[in-house]
């Protein structure tokens, strides 16, 4: 009998003890944000200072369980330019600075080295951006400390009159405990 009973309270034990379990989901979501970038004057390198602001919540399941969030995983961070007018050697060097939401610098940067603008616009593919391990874990905790990113472009142009869109996405998992 004793040795019955040992294994069915175990068994017991362990029916209950799952009954408030929390089980980790992962939300997966794209987030684009666009640089409208217009230089009229005519004399030359021009700078360029934009910021914009993004949120994880565009996707409404993951607005749903905000409160759920533990953490964020970067997948992948990357550009494209699009619209470009201007004259076809030009060039744009700046950086992409990224901090959390409220944020008046950057902790994190990305460099542009000289890119062409009007070969940015005839590649259809997307560049993505590397980042060192340390500065991901900073992204990822700056999701986690205001669900977003303030991103801040700069950077300079080697011609004028010149437009050009620079579109940044990035992929971004949110994992959630829920019951």
């Amino acid at each position: 009998m004793k040795q019955f009973f040992i294994p069915a309270l175990a068994m017991l034990s362990v029916a209950f003890s799952g009954c408030d379990q929390f089980d980790d989901k992962r939300y997966s979501t794209t987030i684009p944000v666009e640089f409208m970038v217009s230089v009229t004057d005519n004399a030359g390198a021009l700078d360029i200072a934009l910021d914009k602001t993004l949120t994880s919540l565009v996707n409404q399941a993951l607005a749903e369980h905000q409160d759920a969030i533990k953490s964020y995983e970067l997948v992948q961070f990357r550009y494209k330019i699009w619209e470009y007018t201007g004259d076809p050697s030009a060039t744009f060097a700046g950086t992409l600075g990224i901090g959390n939401q409220s944020a008046s610098t950057p902790g994190v940067t990305y460099a542009f080295n000289d890119i062409s603008l009007s070969a940015g616009v005839a590649d259809p593919a997307k560049v993505v951006m590397n980042f060192t391990s340390a500065d991901i874990d900073k992204i990822e905790q700056y999701f986690l400390d205001s669900d977003g990113l303030r991103l801040f472009l700069s950077g300079n142009v080697s011609h004028a009159p010149m437009t050009f869109l620079l579109q940044a996405e990035v992929d971004i998992d949110a994992i959630t405990e829920e019951k």
